[in-house]
């Protein structure tokens, strides 16, 4: 008689279940969430300054949450089958193995709309901040081409369909700052008002083992925005005009007009401009040591660039900041501070996700 007896050596291998990924991805994740978070906000930011240049409505979505969400399940069987009655049915043996592996991370977004991202949008950024960041080192020319419209009355260049060039004094004033910079004979303090309780920036010039060229600067500084003659420190505050010589009013942009101000940079198509879907690219001015030139260069044309630093796609025309262009990133990469001076504590609270364990 053919007796046949299955024995399962092991059904079912303890090693099926959830394996977690734990600490061991948070190097991996943290990072590679952190590249593709920024390049999304560079072309985000870009298409909306192009965006803008056509009079388009920009529109921004935030990344508010990534919650990452990994799960490895495993399994092995081993069965066999032994035949004790001998020949024709022979012993047997099987092995199984499976396993998932699944990556199902959840990204928030949340888009930046009502009054709070109008707000953040349109407030100019405050001088203390913009100031702050000129004593943290950044070049006070290029921050104030930036962030500033007017000194004291003197004109920034204005973007846009109806812009106009800077008044002469704007560059000769930048050109003068930034030396008075470079030689280090300009300092900066903050003083808070104890009636208001509110920050206000104070300017000091050297005056000690000062170079007679770096003087001729501050005279020349002091003469342009109408300062009392040779008084060192002065009161930078918000405004338009200064109605004391010992005051420095600056009406600084918000990020919405430094966007404009970008657009107004962007090489856009020729049949572009004569079919009036933007308007004409101004003519770059000529060179000299007191003219502002432009603040980025964001290029365009009908096939992908090779290497850039962020590119978009935007009505069949790809347009992008070279990644050699060291200034026009510096220009970018500043309009993400700006946009962050410019908010107040009070954040509108992001979606709240909740995620089932395993």
């Amino acid at each position: 008689m053919l007796v046949r007896v299955w024995i399962p050596l092991l059904a079912v291998l303890g090693l099926s279940g959830c394996a977690s990924f734990g600490p061991t991805s948070v190097d991996r994740d943290r990072f590679d969430y952190i590249q593709a978070i920024a390049s999304s906000w560079k072309q985000q930011t870009l298409l909306n300054i192009v965006k803008l240049r056509y009079a388009d409505t920009p529109v921004f979505l935030d990344v508010s949450q990534v919650i990452g969400s990994y799960q490895l399940q495993a399994g092995v069987s081993v069965g066999g089958g032994v035949n004790f009655g001998g020949p024709p049915v022979p012993n047997s043996l099987s092995l199984g193995a499976a396993g998932t592996y699944t990556d199902r991370p959840t990204v928030v977004y949340t888009p930046l709309t009502g009054s709070h991202f109008i707000k953040v949008l349109m407030t100019p950024i405050p001088p203390p901040a913009l100031f702050l960041l000129i004593e943290s080192g950044w070049p006070a020319d290029l921050l104030l081409q930036i962030g500033a419209q007017t000194i004291n009355g003197i004109s920034n260049k204005r973007g846009g369909a109806r812009g106009r060039t800077a008044d002469p004094e704007f560059g000769q004033l930048l050109a003068a700052i930034q030396r008075i910079q470079a030689s280090g004979a300009v300092g900066l303090r903050t003083e808070v008002s104890k009636e208001t309780k509110q920050e206000a920036t104070v300017l000091s010039l050297g005056q000690k083992d000062i170079p007679a060229e770096t003087l001729a600067d501050q005279a020349l500084v002091r003469k342009l925005l109408g300062l009392r003659p040779g008084l060192r420190e002065f009161k930078v505050v918000y405004g338009a005009l200064s109605e004391s010589d010992d005051v420095i009013a600056i009406q600084t942009r918000s990020g919405f007009q430094i966007m404009v101000e970008l657009g107004a940079d962007v090489e856009v198509p020729a049949d572009h401009a004569a079919e009036r879907r933007t308007y004409s690219s101004r003519p770059e001015p000529t060179a000299g040591p007191d003219v502002l030139p432009p603040l980025v260069r964001i290029l365009s044309g009908v096939s992908v660039p090779g290497d850039a630093f962020a590119a978009v796609k935007y009505r069949d025309y790809w347009y992008w900041i070279d990644d050699r262009d060291y200034k026009s990133k510096g220009v970018f990469t500043f309009l993400m501070i700006i946009m962050t001076l410019s908010e107040k504590d009070d954040k509108v609270p992001a979606p709240v996700v909740t995620i089932p364990g395993n």
